[in-house]
């Protein structure tokens, strides 16, 4: 009778406690995909799956361990009662904070009632475009017909990694390309650089050189693109009036040698007027 009696009792004890179950029934993020910077709408559908009606829960997030931040109000929730099966809508702003990496996060959430409390996690995707912007870091090219290296600034100034960076310079009419047309670059983190040559000879003066870039964001994302950047490169005679080439100062030191000698002659004339004239 006795096993009988506690057996009944625990039955009893236990009943209340199964049918007490609160749980994240679905929740959404607007938008789905927040930028470092910018603010985030979560909605729960907080549900009651028990028999019972449960007051005073308590729904917290944790934000602790990642860069999210409340906008207008706590992290805290409080819902006076949810009857049994029935739903609850809580909503919460937050703020991405600016130095956010682009990545999934998972963000705990801690329902309270009484002395039952449960976690459960929510993922928040934060994502940001990437962004490629290339420069000419540097040149010897002068004039047409030259031979000549540029080097290539790649530079990310988006707020997402470049992943598997590849670049191809297309042939033109208006240039020979004397190295391999396509380089493999490789990564650039945010706010970084890498650098990249090829070895040309232009065929005519200011070439457009066509650029084909090739590279993944973290999210295996693709992008494809064509990079057009003008060239300033000289015909020879432009360089030549310059001075940007031989030819040029060859020129001012024929003018020079040629302004001397006039001066020279002039004072020869002027000794050999004085040696008459005694």
């Amino acid at each position: 009778m006795k096993q009988l009696y506690f057996l009944l009792a625990a039955l009893i004890f236990l009943v209340p406690l199964a049918s007490a179950q609160i749980t994240i029934d679905t929740f959404t993020a607007t938008p789905n995909n927040v930028e470092p910077g910018h603010d985030v709408v979560i909605e729960l559908n907080i549900e009651n799956a028990g028999n019972d009606d449960i007051e005073n829960v308590i729904v917290r997030l944790d934000l602790s361990q990642v860069p999210f931040a409340p906008i207008g109000s706590s992290t805290e929730r409080a819902i006076d009662e949810i009857r049994d099966h029935r739903h609850e809508t809580l909503q919460f702003t937050l703020r991405v904070l600016p130095n956010a990496q682009v990545q999934m996060y998972k963000i705990p959430v801690i329902i309270t009632h009484g002395t039952t409390s449960t976690t459960s996690l929510i993922g928040i995707e934060v994502a940001a475009p990437a962004h490629l912007d290339i420069l000419v870091d540097n040149t010897d090219l002068v004039q047409v017909g030259d031979q000549g290296k540029i080097i290539f600034k790649f530079i990310n100034d988006g707020l997402a990694q470049i992943q598997l960076l590849s670049v191809t310079l297309r042939q033109s009419p208006g240039y020979e390309i004397i190295s391999s047309p396509s380089l493999f670059v490789g990564d650039v983190d945010v706010g970084d650089f890498e650098t990249e040559e090829f070895i040309i000879i232009p065929n005519m003066a200011d070439p457009v050189l066509a650029l084909d870039v090739h590279y993944k964001d973290t999210n295996n994302k693709e992008f494809t693109a064509t990079e057009l950047i003008q060239l300033n490169v000289y015909t020879a005679q432009e360089a030549q009036q310059l001075g940007l080439v031989n030819g040029g100062k060859s020129m001012l030191y024929l003018i020079f040698g040629i302004i001397v000698l006039v001066i020279i002659f002039i004072i020869y004339k002027k000794r050999k007027k004085r040696k008459h004239a005694l």
